[in-house]
């Protein structure tokens, strides 16, 4: 299922047609919005983020589905600060040390970090890697002292490596499930059929893709250059900005 959700995905949608400097501006400033936002806001992040994945035509079920390990990581937060933040005591036993001020914290950690990984998930579906990496390259050009073509690249890198070492995965996966190798009661001794082979696969795969890169020699001339804005871009920004402002009013 991962598979399938992480990546750019071609859609008739209004959202694939933005330029990737909006829809990473957006993604910035929704990130840095969320920082102080209360629980209610972040709700309502979070409804706005299933929507608009909707309007790109992905399943929010899907795209949940495919987060569920994140969540479960998510849930460990929860639970972790819950657990460790002295406050009122949330249920009469002694052995467990919940508190209310925890529960509120935690979710709202835990619904910043879903709010943040939504919307990365948004800019990678529908936008082109290339794209992606035209836009980084463009925000820190003016930098100085920033080799910005060099950062670009790795990042454009990671955005297409994301899919292929989560497909590594699922074969890996099956080829254990065709084996028996996932039916072993000790996990540890899974982890090792399972993360060994695909550590070896995914460096495998990058040192070919470096090779192919030298050998087409790859540079600074082959990047994307970015076009004008359109006023549909400058609605996004809009839009954007009073998401913002609706995050930071409802606390």
């Amino acid at each position: 299922m991962a598979p399938l959700v992480f990546g750019y995905h071609e859609r008739p949608s209004p959202l694939h047609g933005l330029d990737g400097r909006v829809k990473l501006a957006a993604l910035a400033a929704v990130s840095l919005a969320s920082l102080p936002a209360g629980l209610l806001a972040l709700a309502l992040a979070v409804v706005a983020a299933l929507g608009l994945l909707a309007v790109a035509r992905c399943s929010p079920l899907r795209c949940l589905a495919g987060l569920k390990w994140y969540l479960v990581l998510l849930a460990c937060v929860l639970l972790a600060r819950t657990l460790t933040t002295e406050g009122e005591a949330l249920l009469p036993v002694p052995w467990l040390p919940a508190t209310r001020e925890g529960l509120l914290a935690g979710l709202e950690l835990a619904v910043r970090l879903l709010v943040i990984a939504l919307f990365g998930l948004l800019l990678t579906f529908t936008t082109r890697p290339s794209h992606i990496r035209a836009a980084v390259e463009w925000f820190l050009a003016p930098i100085p002292f920033i080799p910005h073509h060099q950062v670009a690249t790795m990042i454009g890198l990671l955005v297409r490596f994301i899919p292929v070492i989560l497909n590594h995965s699922a074969e890996l996966d099956d080829a254990l499930r065709a084996r028996a190798l996932d039916n072993r009661r000790n996990p540890l001794r899974r982890m090792t059929f399972l993360a060994m082979p695909l550590l070896r696969r995914t460096f495998v795969t990058a040192d070919r893709l470096a090779q192919a890169m030298e050998a087409r020699c790859y540079g600074a001339g082959r990047t994307l250059r970015p076009g004008r804005l359109t006023r549909r871009d400058w609605s996004a920004l809009g839009a954007t900005a009073a998401l913002c402002l609706l995050l930071a009013g409802c606390r």
